[in-house]
C-alpha cells in the first residue's frame, strides 16, 4: 500500500495540536493550516447546480449534529456531515472528522499529487499527517462533484496574492481550515468565504495571546468575563478574526489588531477605527458556527 511515511521533519512548523500555549495563535501566522487557510477559486455561472445538489435536504444537519455522508468515496473514510449556517443555499459548510489514529487509506493518499504527499511528509506528528491528507483529499472530491474534473486531476494555480484556486477558473469560491481531528470546509457560489474551525484547548497564558494579538477592546472586554466564559470568548474572537480576513484574502499577523469582534452576537458584528487598512471590512459578514464539542468555528463571506 502506498503511503505516507511516519518519518519527523525537525522543520516543520505546522503542527495542529500546539505544545506551547503561544502557538495555538503563532502556529496559524506561521502556516499552521499548511497553506489551505486562503485556498480560493473563482465562481463560473452554472457550476453551482452541483453543488447545491450534494446533498438533499433531508441529509443537512443541525450545526453541530453530524450525519455521515457517503459524498466522495465508495466507502466513507471519515464522517463528513453538511453544516446548516445562515447564508441560505448558496454557502455550503462541511465537517469532516474525526480523524481516527489508523493509517491513512491508500484511497486517500493516491488522491493526493506528489506536492501534496510530499507536504504531508513533512509533518512530524502523525496526526497531523492524517488530517492533512483527509482535508486535502476531502476537499478534492468535494470539488470534483461541483466541476465534474476527477479528483485527481483537480489543480491549483495562484491567483492574486499568490493564493491558489483552480486553474481551470471554474468552481466555487472555497476555504479550509482544520484543527485537532476535525477539518472545516467552506463553499461559496459567489462571495469569497474564509474558515476557522479551532480545537479548544487550555493554556496558561491564554490571555497573554489576547494582548498581543487581539484589540485592545477585545483584551479589556476578556478580562470582564470568569474563566469558562473567557475560554468560548477567546475562541470565537479567534476563529471570527481568521474567518474574516481569509475572506478579505489578505495576511493574518498584519491585520489581527484591526478590528474587534463583539463575540456574544450573531452575526459577529465587526467594529474598527479611521487607521483600519482593510477597505473592504464594512461589507463582511461573519457567523459562529457549531462545530462539534470542545470546538469553535466560523465562516465570514466578503
Amino acid at each position: 500500500m502506498n503511503r505516507a511515511p511516519a518519518r519527523p521533519s525537525a522543520s516543520d512548523q505546522n503542527q495542529i495540536k500546539p505544545s506551547s500555549a503561544l502557538n495555538p495563535m503563532i502556529g496559524t501566522i506561521r502556516g499552521f493550516f499548511v497553506g489551505m487557510k486562503n485556498d480560493r477559486v473563482r465562481f463560473d455561472a452554472g457550476s453551482f447546480l452541483t453543488l447545491s445538489n450534494m446533498a438533499s435536504p433531508d441529509h443537512a444537519s443541525p450545526a453541530g449534529k453530524r450525519a455521515g455522508l457517503d459524498l466522495c468515496w465508495p466507502a466513507a473514510p471519515w464522517p463528513l456531515s453538511r453544516l446548516v449556517g445562515h447564508s441560505g443555499p448558496k454557502v455550503v459548510l462541511w465537517l469532516a472528522g474525526p480523524v481516527g489514529p489508523e493509517e491513512i487509506p491508500s484511497l486517500v493518499w493516491d488522491s493526493l499529487v506528489e506536492e501534496e504527499k510530499a507536504r504531508a511528509n513533512r509533518f512530524f506528528q502523525a496526526e497531523d499527517r492524517r488530517l492533512f491528507a483527509f482535508t486535502r483529499a476531502t476537499l478534492r472530491h468535494l470539488l470534483s462533484r461541483t466541476t465534474k474534473i476527477p479528483a485527481k486531476d483537480i489543480c491549483f494555480s495562484e491567483g492574486p496574492n499568490g493564493k491558489p484556486r483552480l486553474s481551470s477558473g471554474a468552481g466555487p469560491c472555497f476555504n479550509v481550515s482544520h484543527s485537532g481531528a476535525y477539518a472545516l470546509i467552506g463553499l461559496s457560489d459567489e462571495r469569497p468565504i474564509g474558515v476557522d474551525i479551532e480545537w479548544m484547548r487550555g493554556f496558561a497564558d491564554q490571555m497573554d495571546v489576547a494582548r498581543s494579538f487581539f484589540s485592545t477592546a477585545e483584551y479589556q472586554a476578556l478580562t470582564q468575563l470568569g474563566t469558562a466564559m473567557r475560554h468560548e470568548a477567546f475562541y470565537k474572537i479567534w476563529t471570527c478574526k481568521e474567518a474574516v480576513l481569509k475572506a478579505l484574502g489578505v495576511g493574518i499577523i498584519a491585520h489581527l489588531k484591526e478590528f474587534s469582534v463583539e463575540w456574544n452576537k450573531a452575526p459577529h458584528r465587526l467594529l474598527w477605527d479611521r487607521n483600519c487598512s482593510l477597505p473592504g471590512l464594512a461589507l463582511i459578514e461573519a457567523f459562529p458556527l457549531e462545530v462539534t464539542e470542545g470546538y469553535a468555528g466560523c465562516y465570514a463571506l466578503a
